[in-house]
């Protein structure tokens, strides 16, 4: 029997605080309560999003991004103490966007035939594509968490929600694989995402158009191989 993608149960997540970001983790040396420094910390956080994907977290400061946000350095570390908490605040954003993005392509309800495993990973890759796009000072996050220190929590922190909505798929329609098993798909399909989809961003948009489109035949033929549990595809 095929189960609709729209009973899909989605990841549970803490509502959002203000601007979306504001976790114990985050880093902030306060809670903003008023409307206007809300819009503060949202346009210190859209600045940092652009110098990052611009120039790359390392060269980026916290006076840089000040200037750019227009606001002044005093500020800026009214909220944020450094460049650091700047950057896990925005990956906690990152992370609400990802649970709301997919929340919303698997809640759209698809007729049975329309109901397989090449549909699943499109709609997978899709979410990872359009964060990508939208989102381009992700890529340095979830890249430097393999090389820096202080880069590593944010950016485990939002490779973790991608793999999340990857693994609350395949506990709906697979149960029947161990949960190790399915968590390292999730790794695998995710890392695999990200590696094509940054590179996607280095060429034209009729060529990104392609490489998507060999991520999904990609991804589709890793999960057809017969998994050696259960000796049963796992889509």
């Amino acid at each position: 029997m095929v189960r609709s993608v729209a009973r899909i149960p989605r990841v549970k997540v803490d509502p959002p605080g203000p601007v979306d970001v504001l976790t114990p983790q985050s880093g902030l040396r306060r809670r903003p309560r008023q409307a206007r420094a809300q819009e503060r910390i949202a346009r210190i956080l859209d600045t940092a999003e652009q110098v990052f994907a611009e120039i790359g977290y390392d060269v980026a400061t916290t006076n840089l991004i000040a200037q750019q946000a227009q606001t002044s350095i005093g500020s800026l570390y009214e909220f944020f103490p450094n460049k650091e908490a700047i950057a896990h605040a925005l990956a906690d954003r990152y992370v609400a966007q990802i649970d709301e993005l997919y929340s919303t392509l698997f809640s759209e309800a698809l007729s049975p035939a329309e109901i397989d495993g090449a549909v699943l990973v499109e709609r997978i890759v899709a979410g990872f594509d359009r964060f990508y796009r939208d989102h381009p000072g992700a890529v340095p996050l979830l890249n430097g968490r393999l090389t820096s220190k202080d880069l590593a929590a944010a950016g485990e922190n939002v490779q973790a929600a991608l793999e999340r909505r990857i693994v609350a798929v395949f506990d709906y329609r697979r149960p029947d694989l161990p949960e190790a098993r399915r968590r390292l798909i999730a790794v695998v399909v995710a890392e695999t995402a990200r590696a094509v989809l940054v590179r996607a961003d280095l060429v034209p948009l009729s060529q990104r158009r392609a490489l998507v489109k060999e991520l999904e035949r990609a991804v589709v033929g890793y999960l057809k191989m017969a998994d050696e549990t259960v000796g049963s595809p796992v889509l």
